[in-house]
């Protein structure tokens, strides 16, 4: 009788009774708790959310995008009236897509750690606390500042909500829905510049 094996009175623990356990190999196998750990939530992702859940995120997304390329699109106009220089509109115009090429990756980081829900209420809130700064602002350095938060909340909002998207997506679904997000964000970006 193999003397790894359980006697018929022991409860057979996985760690023990895995084929790999009794032959002395060490290489790492699959715990059964972690395999039906696995398994309950892949048959759980496969739920299907209904639609109306997502909708939240995509007037979000539209929202985002049309907040901030109706700035920009006005940044021309506020050049001319200002007698702004074409360096400093440019920059003003450069600075929220630097803010988001620099933040993103930290604000993913942070989704990892503490989940997408506050980050993603997070650069809301900051999102409409930069943009109305940006209004009442008319100092050239306090737009640019303005500017950079809109693009630091943008930047913490992406990544968020496109784990959100990910999350309540079954498997087989991802590109439609992702698609369906990026179409509201595009309608934002181009009904901003009408």
């Amino acid at each position: 009788m193999d003397p790894g094996a359980p006697r018929a009175d022991q409860s057979c623990h996985p760690a023990r009774c895995h084929p790999m356990a009794r032959t002395g190999d060490r290489r790492p196998t699959a715990r059964l708790d972690t395999v039906m750990s696995e398994s309950g939530s892949k048959t759980a992702a496969a739920q299907d959310h209904p639609r109306s859940q997502y909708w939240p995120l995509y007037a979000a997304g539209f929202v985002t995008a049309f907040g901030a390329h109706s700035i920009a699109a006005n940044l021309g106009a506020y050049g001319r009236e200002h007698h702004a220089t074409l360096l400093t509109v440019g920059l003003l115009l450069a600075i929220y897509g630097g803010a988001e090429f620099i933040l993103k990756p930290v604000f993913g980081a942070l989704v990892d750690r503490v989940g997408p829900r506050p980050v993603l209420l997070g650069g809301l809130v900051g999102f409409a606390a930069a943009s109305a700064a940006f209004v009442i602002a008319g100092d050239p350095g306090l737009l640019a500042v303005a500017r950079f938060g809109q693009g630091a909340a943008v930047a913490a909002f992406s990544p968020a909500a496109s784990t959100l998207v990910s999350r309540l997506t079954p498997t087989g679904g991802h590109g439609r829905r992702f698609g369906s997000y990026g179409a509201w964000k595009g309608v934002g970006t181009r009904w901003a510049r009408w």
